[in-house]
């Protein structure tokens, strides 16, 4: 089996994120296993610079990843981690010399900040479709629900005419959702958190940002709910439109989501209830 991923310095540097994300609590950001959680570990945690782990080639590394170690603290991260996450791990674990994990643990945050600082992210706008504009001040909305799905988390949250409806009775009492309700779910890779109690799984990077927006006459072809789409690129700390080899896909309009919801047509569309409190 060999890595399809090419080593380029991008995937390379996707495959720092993800080893941040998911690996360095036990690792370390430096690969060496110097963590409290590593060395408390029987056997401890590898230190993934030295030469029996680098001997390993990027098919072996590939299987222990999703499969694990029995009788050790490396657990299988296949249903956590996807294979072609799996595959940047590989090409940045050969790389870690010259990707320099001791720089990368400090100079990360800054950068990713440094990115988002420099992308005006509601400048983005879907072709004959939603504005990331029309869903500003999103991150501060009320949560309504969350959900776990594969290796993905998610938070959903509802504007003030959203969570007003719900609050009502909206959609369980037959009646629909007034225009202007607007939704947001954002959606992390999942890890788990070894640190924590119980090992929970915890959000890791940011995934993709969906929204939903009611507007009975301009979304009357797709049951007054215009969907919009937006990917988040950890390694560049901006966001770009979705397009249809995403999850979920999305075109040049606002119906990305349309035939997927039909199926809670019932509901007005919508698939998550509001979760008590």
């Amino acid at each position: 089996m060999k890595n399809p991923l090419p080593e380029t310095d991008e995937v390379v540097s996707q495959g720092r994120e993800v080893f941040l994300g998911a690996c360095a609590q036990c690792h370390g950001a430096e690969a060496n296993g110097d963590t409290t959680v590593g060395r408390n570990m029987s056997p401890p945690a590898m230190d993934l610079n030295s030469p029996h782990v680098q001997h390993w080639n990027d098919a072996e590394l590939f299987w222990i990843i999703q499969n694990g170690v029995s009788h050790t603290g490396m657990p299988a991260w296949k249903s956590n981690i996807s294979e072609d996450d799996t595959w940047k791990l590989a090409r940045y674990i050969h790389n870690l010399s010259r990707a320099g994990t001791a720089s990368a643990s400090t100079a990360a945050p800054s950068q990713t900040q440094a990115a988002i600082s420099t992308q005006d992210k509601y400048a983005l706008k879907i072709p004959n479709g939603l504005a990331f504009s029309e869903f500003k001040g999103y991150e501060g909305w009320s949560l309504i629900s969350l959900s776990h799905n594969g290796d993905k988390l998610a938070a959903i949250l509802g504007n003030p005419v959203m969570i007003d409806a719900y609050k009502t009775g909206i959609p369980g009492n037959g009646k629909p959702f007034p225009d202007g309700a607007k939704m947001a779910k954002i959606h992390w890779n999942a890890k788990v958190d070894a640190s924590e109690p119980g090992a929970p799984t915890v959000p890791g990077p940011q995934h993709d940002v969906d929204f939903m927006l009611k507007d009975s006459r301009r979304f009357a072809d797709s049951g007054g709910w215009g969907y919009g789409a937006f990917e988040y690129e950890a390694s560049s700390g901006k966001f770009r439109l979705a397009n249809l080899t995403d999850k979920p896909p999305q075109g040049d309009d606002a119906n990305c989501g349309f035939t997927c919801h039909t199926s809670v047509k019932n509901k007005d569309y919508v698939f998550t209830d509001y979760g008590h409190r």
